[in-house]
Parts: structure tokens; C-alpha cells; sequence
């Protein structure tokens, strides 16, 4: 019987282990141990191991489909970043303005609505028809002008909040780019960032490449 992740769920291998991330429900979480071989094999195509327990906890769900839909998140590997990139400062007063609703409005959102509801609409966010060069000498401009705007605005910076606005705000002006979610192991952390191919617009190379993608939006 083919199964896939219940829906909200993502995952990804750091150290052989599969973490999740749950969206519905606004947590990681890692299998008990002796749910991990079982997950790990049948994600892996042998789809004869029992998974009745990962079945009964949620995390497979029957499907109608194919057998290959469980698969850890891919997302390009981040190689350039914004924050390294020869950018002429310049600040406008009204995309001073801007991030300053936009980040106040989403910090409100944060703290009152679903995280699945505010991905949700994220991912409704869709690229328009530029070209790639012409839309990322854009994409640099125009986060160097919201993380310039983002340092004036009195609400305290968290990834989350910070790559959501800017998400936002590059939106308005018809760009698009992707919220990377990334986790470490040993000790646990997350961590996301804003990505547009293989460059990052709100954070080094060094700091994206040391959270394995979990999910991307």
C-alpha cells in the first residue's frame, strides 16, 4: 500500500537521522529511534518494512499515487550571497515606510495567526517573466534596500519575521524568491533565509550552509 508524509510535514537527514518539521502544528520533532530504520527504509523504496506505527502516529498517510513521494526537500545548494555583492547604498523614504508596515504587520501576524496560514500564503507568491540576469541585479538591489530599511525599524530581528517581510516586500515589486527553512543536529537549531537560486539575500553562505534545508516556501 503506497503512503506519503502527511500534509504540513517536511524532513530532512542530519548525522542518518530524519528531523520534521511540522507546520500544522508549529514544531520539529525527531522519530523515537526504533521508528527511524522503518521510516528511513521505506523512504528509501523498500516499501515491504511495517510502517503501521508511523501510520498511526500521522506522520504516513495513504495515497492513491505513486510510491516515491516521500523525499527529503531539495532546494539549490547556496554558493553567493547578497550581503557580499558590490550594491549601491540607497534608502527611500517610502521603502523606509514600507518595511516598516510590513514589519510590524507580520510581527503581528506571528504572534496571532497559524504558521501554516502565513507559509500558505507565501507560497501563493509566484514569479513574474523577467529575465534571470535582469531580475537578480533586482533581487540584489532590492534586498540591499530592504535589510538598509529593516536596520531603522525598531522591532527585534529574527529570521523568521526578517525573511518573511522581505519575502513580502520583493513581492510587491514582482520579484520572487524562495524561505529556506535549514536545522543542525548536535546541538539542534533552525534556522531560515531568503534564496533566489543559488544566491541568498539576507544571510552568508557560510551561516546557510550550515543548516540542512527542511523545508522551502
Amino acid at each position: 500500500m503506497p503512503y506519503m508524509l502527511r500534509d504540513g510535514l517536511s524532513f530532512c537527514r542530519v548525522d542518518d537521522h530524519p528531523i520534521f518539521l511540522d507546520i500544522r502544528n508549529d514544531r520539529y520533532f525527531r522519530l523515537p529511534i526504533r521508528l527511524e530504520h522503518p521510516f528511513t527504509a521505506y523512504a528509501n523504496g523498500n516499501w515491504d518494512v511495517d510502517v503501521s506505527e508511523l501510520v498511526e502516529r500521522d506522520i504516513l498517510v495513504w495515497t492513491p499515487g505513486p510510491q516515491d513521494r516521500i523525499a527529503a526537500v531539495k532546494v539549490e545548494c547556496a554558493s553567493r550571497s547578497a550581503l557580499e555583492q558590490s550594491c549601491p547604498a540607497k534608502l527611500r523614504p517610502s521603502a523606509l515606510v514600507e518595511v516598516l508596515i510590513a514589519t510590524c504587520s507580520m510581527h503581528r501576524r506571528l504572534r496571532t495567526r497559524p504558521l501554516r496560514e502565513i507559509l500558505d500564503s507565501m507560497a501563493a507568491l509566484r514569479p513574474d517573466e523577467r529575465s534571470a540576469a535582469a531580475a537578480e541585479q533586482l533581487l540584489i538591489e532590492t534586498s540591499a534596500e530592504f535589510r538598509l530599511a529593516r536596520a531603522c525599524t525598531p522591532v527585534e530581528t529574527r529570521c523568521l519575521l526578517d525573511s518573511l517581510a522581505m519575502v513580502r516586500f520583493l513581492a510587491r515589486r514582482k520579484l520572487h524568491a524562495s524561505i529556506v527553512f535549514g536545522v543542525t543536529s548536535d546541538p539542534f537549531s533552525a534556522h531560515c533565509w531568503v534564496q533566489a537560486g543559488d544566491l541568498v539575500l539576507n544571510d552568508t553562505v557560510g551561516h546557510a550552509k550550515a543548516h540542512t534545508p527542511i523545508r522551502v516556501i
